[in-house]
């Protein structure tokens, strides 16, 4: 689809003049600096040739050659994903920096355009693409805005702002738009919330069960206390909120996962659906099973964090497929994506409660109830989803399949 909201010549302006602007913005940091590092002049003459192929491509539009824009299509995601960033932050502390008595105004017009930044960069170059696998990669390299906004110098004075920049709130929200658009650049549904149509399929009594079920397992991962009794895995519980918690970092460091990880959800369902399309008896189950499990690995890099052991990361990632497969069900069968991020808001928000954001976040002691707790939090859903597979539940996850696409 070459149109989204605005013609691709459009789309394409707007990206040169973002390509131009971060090359102005580089040169104008090497300015002030009296020794140029080989890592400085490198960027800036690396930068000027990648500027200079875009325009290049450009102008041999009337006689492309496939290789010289496949090179400038994965040279561009890598490449501008990361600098279009730096750019936006760079020229957001400095006016942050200089001009301090317009910083409301400031952190609004910057939060504008960073929920806007990289979708020239998507519709462009990732739009078109058509293999699955590409489409992977490419949401990978175009998923760079959470991290780099924690460095933007919102004053902490401004609670609200500070937070909601720092914990990367408007970085989700931003790949939520980004989806939105790239996932009508494919040819499929612009709002990943659909519009609820009662089928024939659809049964009120199973989208309870399946709300019920989200609800055991949330309040199984977050409530869940046990030693080295083995009994203590499947009985014991604790409720262990502290009004010290109950702050603003808190809440939006929840609200940022809640959004983000259940928009990545999002697309790698929309991916693999559309991936295995050829294939209706195997599609929605890879969806389901192949998001999830890559929901997990995405939890493989927290070893270390504030003391998070390897096995304890392990032990993250295999636990937290379990409630992914469960996610991915409930989406696909209420068609709703506002439901799992709601959920998943919830799970971290109640963990945030009992040890606050900034603790480990997953323990593994290694005793027999820890093993038995893993199984239960991967195998009951697995379980769960598997009976969604079959009968009438099955032909709701099918049919929302089939709205996602545009099939139907």
């Amino acid at each position: 689809m070459n149109d989204v909201i605005l013609p691709r010549k459009r789309w394409q302006q707007i990206f040169d003049a973002q390509m131009l602007i971060a090359l102005i913005v580089t040169i104008l940091e090497m300015i002030p600096k009296r020794g140029h590092t080989a890592g400085n002049i490198f960027q800036l003459v690396f930068l000027c040739l990648v500027i200079g192929l875009n325009f290049y491509v450009q102008f041999k539009c009337k006689n492309p050659s496939k290789l010289n824009h496949e090179i400038t299509r994965w040279i561009n995601l890598w490449l501008f994903s990361g600098i279009f960033i730096d750019v936006w932050l760079a020229t957001g502390n400095y006016l942050l920096l200089n001009y301090k008595q317009l910083e409301i105004l400031w952190v609004l017009l910057l939060w504008a355009a960073y929920l806007v930044l990289l979708l020239p960069l998507a519709v462009l170059y990732a739009g078109d693409l058509k293999k699955w696998y590409l489409r992977l990669i490419a949401v990978y390299l175009l998923d760079q805005q959470y991290g780099p906004d924690q460095s933007l110098w919102v004053s902490k004075n401004l609670r609200i702002m500070h937070s909601i920049t720092w914990q990367g709130v408007i970085a989700a929200l931003a790949l939520l738009i980004l989806a939105c658009f790239l996932g009508y650049a494919w040819g499929y549904r612009f709002n990943p919330n659909l519009k609820f149509v009662k089928s024939r399929n659809f049964q009120m009594s199973v989208f309870i069960i399946i709300i019920v079920f989200a609800t055991i397992d949330l309040f199984y991962n977050a409530f869940s206390d046990y030693d080295k009794q083995i009994y203590t895995a499947f009985f014991s519980y604790s409720i262990d909120i502290h009004s010290k918690y109950l702050t603003i970092p808190n809440l939006t460091s929840a609200i940022e996962p809640g959004i983000l990880e259940e928009t990545e959800r999002y697309l790698m369902v929309l991916i693999f659906i559309a991936a295995f399309n050829r294939f209706p008896k195997w599609r929605v189950p890879i969806a389901v099973y192949a998001s999830g499990i890559l929901f997990g690995l995405s939890h493989a890099g927290n070893v270390g964090w504030n003391g998070e052991t390897l096995s304890a990361t392990i032990a993250q990632v295999i636990g937290v497929m379990g409630s992914g497969f469960l996610w991915s069900v409930l989406y696909l069968y209420s068609g709703k994506l506002w439901l799992p991020m709601i959920f998943h808001f919830l799970m971290d928000y109640l963990a945030d409660l009992q040890s606050g954001w900034n603790s480990a976040g997953w323990q593994f002691s290694g005793w027999a109830a820890d093993y038995i707790s893993e199984i239960l939090m991967v195998a009951v859903p697995l379980a769960f989803t598997i009976w969604m597979m079959f009968g009438q539940r099955r032909a709701v996850l099918e049919e929302n399949a089939n709205r996602l696409l545009n099939l139907n």
